[in-house]
């Protein structure tokens, strides 16, 4: 009965472990995350402050609309099945909000992305303009070489 007893106190330590663990993955996870989207919200507002704020007004209704949704969520959920009736209109909306804050998002980052690849694209003709210019040039100097 004692073994037992400790196996289960064993088993204990290890959940215990395990989600301390999990925990402290998860955090580092986050803070990884958090420091990469500050440093690109600083890359946006040295580009332009409106872009940057416009931004951070999306993540946030996102943000807030996952909070509401999951808020929701846990109330369909605690709710007895007779009860459940009561959180499908509210579920399916704070569900539609969740999904258009998220789309409203990616919409910005497509803009962005388009915008950044306009620019690419104007520097890639720049560097080959450059590149033909040299071919130009090696040509004529190897012209000087021959006899």
């Amino acid at each position: 009965m004692r073994s037992h007893a400790l196996l289960h106190g064993l088993a204990a330590v290890a959940v215990v472990a395990t989600a301390l663990a999990w925990a402290g993955t998860a955090l580092a996870q986050s803070r990884g995350e958090d420091e990469r989207e500050q440093t690109y919200l600083d890359a946006l507002r040295r580009e332009d402050a409106a872009v940057a704020e416009r931004y951070v007004a999306l993540r946030d209704a996102r943000a807030q609309a996952l909070t509401d949704m999951r808020k929701v969520e846990a109330q369909y959920n605690a709710a007895g099945p007779p009860l459940r009736g009561l959180f499908v209109n509210a579920l399916r909306q704070a569900r539609k909000k969740y999904v258009e804050s998220s789309l409203a998002l990616i919409d910005f980052f497509d803009a962005r992305d388009r915008l950044n690849i306009g620019r690419y694209q104007e520097e890639i003709g720049k560097l080959n303009a450059l590149i033909a210019e040299r071919q130009r040039t090696r040509a004529e100097l190897e012209k000087l070489l021959a006899p």
